[in-house]
C-alpha cells in the first residue's frame, strides 16, 4: 500500500470529496479496511473487491489526488466560517448515528445542541406553496418552537421556510440541513434567514462538499438527515408527488417517528399527499397543542406575539423617530415584521392584522419615504 500523509481526520474529509462515494459506500470501504487512511493508500484491484465498489469508483478512489484537494477544501470551510465535523469526532451529533448510512462529514455553520433532538420536530412540504400552507407552517413552526420544540427543516422555498421563521418568531431553535454545499446558500433569498439561525439559535448544516451544487439526488439524500434528526415528522402541504412525503415514509419506516398531516381543502392539489398519508394512517393535526399531546411532551405553547425581532438599532431608532411624524402609524410595526421575515403581502396581513387594501398604500408610502424596497418575487426589505 501507498503513503498517506493525511491525518485521519483529512483522509475521512477526502473520501467524502470523491464525486459519487456517497455515505453508503464509504461505510463499506470502512467495514473493510478499517480507517479512511487505509481506504485511499489501497490499490485498484482490492477496492473493487469491496461490496458496491465496481472498477469504475474503485479507480476514482485509488487516484483520490487528481479528483479532490482536502486542504483546499478546509481552507473554502474556514473562509466562510464553516466548522467541520466527522462521523468520528465526539461532537458529531448522536441523533444521526443511530442511522445506518450516517454522514462522514458535517458542514456546520452556527451550533446544534445533544438536546435538540429531544423534542426535534420536522416541519416539511411543497416548495410550491399556498399562502395557507406559509401561515400554517409560520405558526407551527412558532408555536412548536416557544413550547420548547427545535423545528428541524430543508431550507427549501415554501413550507420549510417559513416553519423556519415561524421558530425565529419564537426567539426558538431550528436546524436547516441544505442538499449543496454551504459555499452557497439555496435558495439565494434566504441568506438573511441563515444569517438569523447562525445567530444564536441553531445550525445550518450540509454533508456536502463546500462548492458542491444542488441536484436532484442531493435532496433525497438531505431528507435522510430531516428525518433522523426528527422525533415526530409534520407534513404540513404536499401534492401528489412531492418529497415531502419521501421524508416522511422515510421518517415512520426507518426511524419510528410519529408521522402528523395537516388537513387542507379536498378539492386543492396541495393537499393530496397529506390526505394521502391520513388515510394511511398519519395523525391529523391542526395544531400545535395536537402534536405535543400525542407525542406527550407536557409543554404548551404560550400566547405570544407573532414575530419576535431585537430592538432596532441605535441609529435605526433614531431614523425611525426623525421619520415616523411624516410615516403611517403603524410604519414601526410593518418595519418589524418585515424584519422578522414577513416580507410579503401574504404574510404581512395576518402578522399586522390588516388587510390588503389598508396595507397596501402603507407600503407605498415607506416605499416612497426610502424605508423599505420592493424586490423581486412581491418580497419587501428594510432599507
Amino acid at each position: 500500500m501507498r503513503a498517506l500523509n493525511l491525518s485521519p481526520r483529512e483522509a475521512l474529509i477526502t473520501l467524502n470529496l470523491i464525486p459519487g462515494l456517497g455515505s453508503i459506500r464509504i461505510q463499506s470501504l470502512l467495514d473493510v479496511f478499517g480507517s479512511a487512511e487505509l481506504v485511499l493508500s489501497a490499490p485498484t484491484n482490492m477496492l473493487e473487491r469491496v461490496h458496491r465498489i465496481g472498477t469504475k469508483m474503485a479507480y476514482a478512489i485509488a487516484n483520490w489526488q487528481d479528483c479532490t484537494n482536502v486542504h483546499a477544501e478546509m481552507d473554502c470551510a474556514q473562509h466562510y466560517g464553516v466548522r467541520i465535523v466527522t462521523l468520528t469526532d465526539e461532537d458529531y451529533p448522536k441523533a444521526l448515528r443511530r442511522m445506518s448510512d450516517p454522514p462522514i462529514v458535517l458542514y456546520v455553520l452556527g451550533e446544534w445542541k445533544e438536546d435538540d433532538a429531544e423534542h426535534a420536530v420536522s416541519v416539511i412540504g411543497s416548495r410550491a406553496a399556498t399562502p395557507y400552507g406559509m401561515n400554517t407552517a409560520r405558526r407551527f413552526g412558532r408555536e412548536l418552537a416557544d413550547a420548547g420544540c427545535t423545528i428541524i427543516s430543508g431550507l427549501a422555498k415554501g413550507i420549510d421556510t417559513a416553519a423556519h421563521w415561524g421558530s425565529l418568531d419564537a426567539g426558538g431553535r431550528t436546524i436547516a440541513v441544505l442538499g449543496n454545499g454551504l459555499a452557497h446558500i439555496f435558495p439565494s433569498e434566504n441568506e438573511e434567514l441563515v444569517r438569523n439561525i447562525i445567530n444564536g439559535h441553531g445550525a445550518v448544516v450540509s454533508e456536502f462538499p463546500m462548492n458542491m451544487r444542488p441536484s436532484r439526488s442531493s435532496f433525497p439524500q438531505r431528507n435522510r438527515i430531516v428525518a433522523a434528526w426528527s422525533k415526530a415528522t409534520l407534513v404540513v402541504e404536499a401534492p401528489a408527488r412531492s418529497g415531502a412525503l419521501h421524508t416522511a415514509k422515510i421518517s415512520g419506516d426507518d426511524y419510528g417517528n410519529t408521522l402528523f398531516a395537516v388537513p387542507g381543502m379536498i378539492d386543492r392539489p396541495t393537499a393530496v399527499g397529506c390526505h394521502g398519508l391520513i388515510r394511511d394512517g398519519a395523525i391529523l393535526c391542526t395544531s400545535a397543542a395536537d402534536l405535543l399531546s400525542d407525542m406527550g411532551w407536557n409543554s404548551a405553547p404560550q400566547q405570544m406575539e407573532l414575530f419576535n425581532t431585537p430592538e432596532a438599532a441605535p441609529e435605526q431608532q433614531e431614523r425611525l423617530s426623525y421619520c415616523i411624524p411624516n410615516a403611517p402609524e403603524a410604519a414601526p410595526a410593518i418595519l418589524a415584521a418585515i424584519r422578522a421575515g414577513h416580507n410579503t403581502l401574504d404574510t404581512l396581513c395576518p402578522a399586522l392584522g390588516m388587510p390588503a387594501q389598508e396595507l397596501t398604500p402603507q407600503l407605498m408610502r415607506l416605499q416612497v419615504m426610502r424605508l423599505i424596497a420592493a424586490q423581486p418575487g412581491g418580497r419587501f426589505i428594510v432599507i
